[in-house]
């Protein structure tokens, strides 16, 4: 009686441990960054929404930021392919292979990160989401954060030929394209090595984003910035992750998730690139970095030069959707209503 006593509380036990191990059970997504731990991308993006959801799941599902387990330009293949559960990577670093997405990295679109970034969401769910570029991920959310300008040692836009034949560092198909068209040399190559490229003459300068101007301390190096209204290009972002994880996940862990992500992801991660390209002009006039605005007939001349950059796009995409021409019409007048809806220039 007593032996059999004995193996009851033991199962009991054995039990109701097995019940706790289930309750605090956790999923847990990797998360490779291939960013500097203290930039805000990581800081201010992900590591908050990754507390957020969380919080969200009630600690049932954590998000793990580990260093990069690839080259940057890996990282989609890296989630697809279950190295890493989840990650952020820019579509521009994997040329030709999202060709739908390039839409938002047209010329002359807007200024603003969220009101680009709205535009853009709204427009590729609606048009693009079915072509399912990104094939065994499950996209969370993708967005702009502010304008390439020019910036360069001396040579201000002020024709074509005060930039003709000086080298450009490029981030990609799109600002190659302008590159080229516009008379420069383009030197493709990681933002990693741009500092060193443009303090020891390598390149004469780069089409970029202020904030990395900034951020990236170039402005010793490129105290001349050349301005078109709308920018020359933008660059595309994107977290996705692995299609069988997010499978895996309870429903009511998914639903939770979702909360966090499509338009609410991408409000939020372009407000952040907002608020940095604000603080960018602010230190770019303490640096003493002399803006020249392109308008007038330079401008007109430039957007007849690049209009083949909307052109070509036009002709790629529409291999992949047929909604491609209709989709850009209705992004360009989301961008003038989201302008509105934020009371915000375009």
């Amino acid at each position: 009686m007593a032996a059999s006593r004995l193996l009851r509380q033991t199962l009991a036990i054995t039990a109701l441990g097995s019940l706790a191990f289930a309750a605090q059970a956790q999923t847990v997504w990797r998360f490779s960054n291939w960013l500097p731990p203290t930039h805000h991308v990581v800081t201010e993006m992900v590591q908050p929404w990754a507390a957020d959801v969380e919080k969200a799941t009630e600690g049932r599902v954590k998000i793990q930021v580990l260093p990069a387990l690839g080259a940057p330009p890996a990282h989609y293949d890296l989630v697809k392919n279950g190295v890493a559960d989840i990650a952020f990577s820019v579509h521009a670093y994997t040329p030709n292979r999202f060709k739908l997405t390039e839409m938002a990295e047209l010329p002359f679109t807007t200024d603003h990160a969220v009101v680009n970034s709205l535009a853009y969401w709204r427009t590729y769910q609606k048009h693009f989401a079915k072509a399912n570029e990104h094939e065994g991920t499950v996209l969370l959310g993708l967005w702009t954060n502010g304008p390439y300008q020019l910036f360069t040692k001396a040579n201000a836009l002020t024709t074509t030929a005060a930039v003709s034949g000086i080298k450009i560092r490029v981030p990609g198909t799109t600002v190659e394209k302008i590159t080229r068209s516009l008379g420069m040399t383009p030197i493709s190559s990681p933002l990693s090595e741009a500092y060193e490229q443009v303090s020891r003459g390598v390149i004469q300068g780069m089409f970029q984003q202020k904030e990395t101007v900034v951020a990236f301390k170039m402005t010793q190096h490129m105290p001349t910035a050349s301005y078109v209204p709308g920018g020359f290009a933008h660059s595309s972002q994107y977290l996705v992750v692995n299609a069988a994880k997010w499978a895996a996940l309870e429903p009511r862990d998914r639903a939770a998730i979702e909360k966090l992500s499509g338009e609410v992801m991408v409000r939020r991660f372009a407000t952040v690139w907002q608020a940095k390209e604000d603080d960018a002009d602010r230190q770019l006039a303490a640096a003493g970095v002399k803006v020249t605005p392109v308008q007038g007939p330079l401008l007109q001349e430039l957007r007849t030069k690049l209009a083949f950059v909307q052109d070509e796009w036009l002709v790629e995409a529409g291999k992949k959707s047929p909604a491609a021409k209709q989709a850009l019409d209705e992004y360009r007048a989301l961008i003038d209503s989201v302008s509105r809806e934020l009371g915000v220039s375009k």
